[in-house]
Order: structure tokens, then sequence, then C-alpha cells
């Protein structure tokens, strides 16, 4: 997630650089065919491609739309993650007590219960980091985009699953979930199996126990909700065709503005290139804009920051648990926070 106002200019740069460039080629070959070559047939009247401009508008506009719902509902997702994680951690430390125990437990078991319930579900959150993570065949692979990635993995360390749930699991549950294929999923399930087992010892009482599966159930429903977006492209008929429709349209407009231009002064025609320029990049960064959000978990800086989330909900509830070594908040580089 880029944190600054506005884009700086090594960025805007970056995104424009191609669409520049297009924009050339595009006005270049109409002033030359038209000018130099004399095929004065290569002109198109401006009606049909104001037509085309209006239509790729609206299109384009209902495309992103459609992507920035995508790239906001990602992030209520995992605002809901956060807040549910909260009300987990301060629900087990209030609910999990030795009042009704069916034997003889001390306080300080009874914290240890609490604390490897927390710390399970910290290794959920890192599970499905990790998860979100994963590449998929419809997300940008092109070279900038993974030069983009590489950039950022040199200087962040995002650790893999296996470092992070090291600390969080016995030696035990670390060799049980390296054989399950959705490790978040199982590590939940866990869950709702200790919490039975509290129960049956009488550290928790049934409403208790409702009261915290409840919990562990929204916390299905937003793992299913991250999975969806994660699994689930936007339609790609709709990238497709407004692809094709920009690409269309941007090499039809300098032939339609050839006749216009030529009206204000023959010396006048070369003013073709830079409005050409400033109209084609306008339409182009729409469909790029909306292009590039479309997959909120792709790992670029244009995502919804879950490693800044995961480590913020671990300091919580490592606070809660009144531990004094916290780990510290992520760090935004190059003003981009992940």
């Amino acid at each position: 997630m880029y944190i600054k106002h506005y884009f700086n200019f090594n960025i805007i740069y970056f995104i424009s650089w191609r669409l520049v460039l297009w924009s050339l080629f595009t006005g270049l070959i109409a002033l030359i065919s038209y000018e130099y070559l004399d095929w004065k047939w290569v002109a198109v009247p401006w009606l049909p491609v104001s037509l085309i401009g209006t239509a790729v508008a609206f299109y384009v506009g209902f495309k992103n739309n459609q992507s920035y719902d995508r790239s906001w509902e990602a992030r209520k997702i995992w605002g809901g993650i956060t807040n549910s994680s909260r009300s987990f951690g301060a629900s087990c430390r209030a609910f999990i007590t030795l009042e009704h125990a069916s034997e003889t437990i001390t306080q300080n078991e009874v914290n240890d219960e609490v604390k490897t319930l927390i710390y399970r579900h910290l290794a959920w959150l890192f599970a499905l980091k990790h998860a979100m993570r994963q590449r998929t065949v419809w997300e940008h692979q092109q070279i900038d985009s993974i030069r983009q990635r590489n950039y950022f993995s040199k200087r962040i360390n995002f650790f893999s699953f296996d470092e992070e749930a090291a600390s969080c699991l016995s030696s035990e549950e670390m060799t049980w979930i390296t054989t399950k294929q959705n490790k978040a999923t199982q590590l939940l399930d866990r869950q709702s199996q200790h919490l039975t087992t509290l129960k049956q010892r009488g550290l928790l009482t049934d409403f208790r126990h409702i009261a915290l599966q409840n919990i562990i159930n929204e916390l299905y429903t937003e793992q299913g909700r991250s999975e969806r977006i994660k699994n689930s492209p936007l339609p790609r008929q709709y990238a497709t065709s407004s692809a094709i429709f920009i690409l269309i349209f941007t090499f039809l407009l300098p032939f339609g503005m050839l006749k216009e231009f030529e009206a204000n002064g023959p010396d006048l025609i070369w003013l073709l290139l830079p409005f050409n320029l400033v109209v084609s990049w306008v339409f182009s960064l729409m469909e790029y804009t909306g292009d590039y959000s479309e997959n909120p978990f792709e790992g670029l800086i244009n995502d919804v920051p879950i490693q800044s989330i995961v480590r913020t909900i671990e300091i919580d509830l490592k606070d809660m648990l009144g531990e004094s070594d916290l780990p510290e908040r992520i760090k935004p580089v190059e003003n981009v926070l992940f």
C-alpha cells in the first residue's frame, strides 16, 4: 500500500513510459502517413472516434469500479480479521478460568492454555498471510512486476511460514501442520478441538464455549472471503475487452485528430502529437489503474498491507499476555507498506 498523498515522479515514470511511447508511435504514424506520404485517406472522421472514446470511457469506468470494490472489500476483510483476533484474545483471557474446573489445576496452567490458544491464532494469521502471498496465473507476471517484487524482497524480510510459525507452535504441531494442504483451515479446526477439551475439563462453561466458537466461525468466514478474492479473478472477459477497446481507441485517436488540427492551419498540424499524447495517456492510465487494482494480494505496491496488519495483531495479542519483548511495527520501505 503506497502511503504518500501522491505518487512520486519515479513511480509515475515507471507507470507511464510505455503509455507515452505508444501514443508517440501512433501519433507519428498518423502524421507521417498524412503529411509526408500524402495518404489523405488515413484521416478518420472525428465523430466515430469520439463515439468510441465515449463508449470506452464508460466501459473502463465500470471495470475500475469493480476493481476498486475488490480492493476495498479485501481491506475490510482484513479489518474484520483484526477485530475478531482482538476479540478472540480478550475472550480467551476472560472466559478460561478456574471457576468451574473439574480437576486440580493452577492458574499458571490456565495461563499456559490461554497462551497456547493465542499463539496458535498467530500461527493461523501467518498461514493465511502466506496463502495470500502465493502467485496465481492471472496476477501480473510481466518483467516490470517481477522486478518490483524482487526489489522489495531484497529490502523486506517477508519470512517463510515455517520461520514464523515455529515460534508459535510446538514441535509436534509443526510436524502435524506440514502435512496439511490448507494450513489456516486446519489450525482453526484445532482451535475448536482445544476449546472442546477445555470445556470438558470445566475451564469453559457452555455459554463461554459457544461464544469463543462463534469467534472462530467469524474467522472462518473472513478467511473464506479473503480466499474468494485471492482465488477468483475479475472475470477475464471484462479485463480483456477493456484492454482491447483502449488499444483500438488510442490507435484511431490521432487519425481522427488529423483534419481537426489541419483546420487550424497546415503549420499547426504537428500539435496533434502532444494532444494525442495527453488524451491517450489519460485513457491508458485509467485502464492501468483498474488493471492493477483488481488483485489486492499480488505482492505489488498497491496491495492490502497484510504483513503490517498481521504484525499489528501480533503486537496487540502479545501485549495482552503481558509480554515485554514485542516485535516492532512494520515500517514503510520507499513509502510502501506491505
